[in-house]
């Protein structure tokens, strides 16, 4: 059994999932997004880097009961490279079960929010033209909104970690625990 689940009765594991490049930029929103809550005595803090535990991730949202349900809310139910980097598990190893925090913020989101801007109006359609004649501005922005996109994936922790705290998230039970195995991937 995996560190992360290894708490006395009562006891909760929040879980940041993060990557080697979104560490700095969501270990400091994460902090901020939680500080409130970091005087429990019951509650503890981590954080899972999906570059080296991808397995134990995959195989613990596979146990869930409902894991076919997180998994289509991301309308790619048959792709398996998900990107979890922001997700925030809620952890209590001795009744086994997660609640699960998704980002709030993508490029999905981005993109569909920037077109229909582009696309709705008239003013949109001659700014989206204009765009087209600064190519090199635009991919200096793009790499911008990127980390932005990445630091914005927290932003509505604050009231899941409300909502977690009056019991009201749903409860995706696990069987067992992924053990340590799936942890580390052997090479």
């Amino acid at each position: 059994m995996s560190n992360l689940v290894k708490l006395r009765p009562g006891h909760i594991n929040i879980v940041l999932v993060l990557t080697d490049a979104s560490k700095n930029i969501l270990l400091s929103k994460f902090a901020k997004e939680v500080y409130s809550f970091t005087g429990s005595l019951t509650l503890h803090f981590s954080f899972l880097n999906i570059d080296k535990h991808g397995e134990w991730m995959n195989t613990l949202l596979e146990y869930a009961q409902d894991a076919m349900q997180i998994g289509a809310d991301e309308g790619d139910a048959g792709n398996h490279e998900m990107d979890y980097t922001g997700y925030v598990l809620a952890l209590n190893g001795h009744k086994k079960y997660l609640c699960l925090f998704k980002p709030v913020y993508t490029g999905e989101d981005l993109d569909s929010k920037s077109s229909e801007d582009e696309g709705g109006t008239s003013g949109g359609r001659s700014r989206s033209s204009s765009r087209d004649d600064h190519p090199p501005r635009r991919s200096n922005r793009c790499r911008s909104l990127s980390t932005l996109q990445i630091h914005h994936k927290l932003d509505r922790l604050g009231l899941w970690m409300e909502r977690l705290m009056e019991g009201t998230l749903p409860r995706y039970y696990i069987p067992t625990w992924p053990g340590l195995d799936k942890i580390t991937p052997s090479k």
